[in-house]
């Protein structure tokens, strides 16, 4: 398949894409892991004023963004798509900002491979809080082709 087929696939996908995320978090936040994951991150209430904080995820989070993704790396194999890290992405790399709202936001992107060659960029931005452990929405994907203008801007801006 051409990475110009792929990448159409992949848009196509988008939507089956996010559903399954949503599925995944929606799991996530119904099952036992939810409420230790909480647990851990009340335990670890120093961890913002901390000089780990920005270099090293808050276990609390990382584990429930990986769980969150079951659903979501099945179907991204389906389309025999792979990752050049794990998910949901390199964390010394990601950006993390607040919305108007006041909810913060973890962005991650991801280089997508078909066969060895990188066909796209998925972005996915974990929305949460600080203050406690909530997760309000599902993460969220974009999908970027690797040398849209939109993509450059997006890592040199963060935003």
């Amino acid at each position: 398949m051409s990475s110009k087929h792929i990448l159409q696939t992949i848009k196509n996908s988008h939507s089956l894409l996010q559903t399954s995320l949503d599925k995944g978090w929606q799991e996530f936040k119904e099952s036992n892991d939810f409420s230790i994951s909480g647990e851990l991150y009340h335990q670890m209430n120093w961890w913002y004023s901390s000089k780990y904080y920005g270099i090293i995820p808050n276990p609390g989070h990382w584990y429930g963004c990986q769980l969150a993704a079951k659903h979501f790396l099945i179907e991204v194999g389906k389309l025999g798509i792979y990752f050049d890290t794990v998910f949901p992405g390199d964390f010394s790399q990601s950006q993390e900002f607040v919305q108007d709202d006041g909810l913060d936001v973890r962005r991650f992107q991801l280089t997508a491979f078909h066969q060895a060659e990188p066909v796209c960029v998925f972005q996915l931005d974990f929305i949460h809080q600080h203050e406690k452990f909530y997760f309000i929405y599902p993460p969220q994907l974009l999908i970027f082709e690797l040398d849209t203008i939109e993509h450059k801007e997006l890592l040199q801006t963060g935003t």
